[in-house]
């Protein structure tokens, strides 16, 4: 593999890393906005927000798991 396709793939794993950060601070969001007394959010949609959150989580660890097989691709590849 040369140097371009490998520093390509230690991008890819920056960039797959902060898509699952977002997810998970988004979910923490909307986890936060389920918890607080408002009336924002009205009782028969509490479970489709639940249904999203949860969406958020499983795509967090994948983009996560995606992140660590690419990584381990790269350390190959270095050494």
């Amino acid at each position: 593999m040369n140097e371009k396709e490998l520093m390509d793939l230690k991008d890819k794993v920056i960039d797959l890393k902060r898509f699952a950060f977002i997810l998970i601070a988004l979910s923490g969001f909307l986890s936060v906005g389920l918890i607080l007394p408002t009336d924002s959010i009205a009782t028969e949609y509490q479970g489709l927000v639940v249904g999203i959150i949860a969406v958020l989580l499983v795509g967090a660890v994948w983009f996560h798991r995606a992140a660590m097989r690419t990584q381990k691709i790269v350390n190959e590849e270095e050494f």
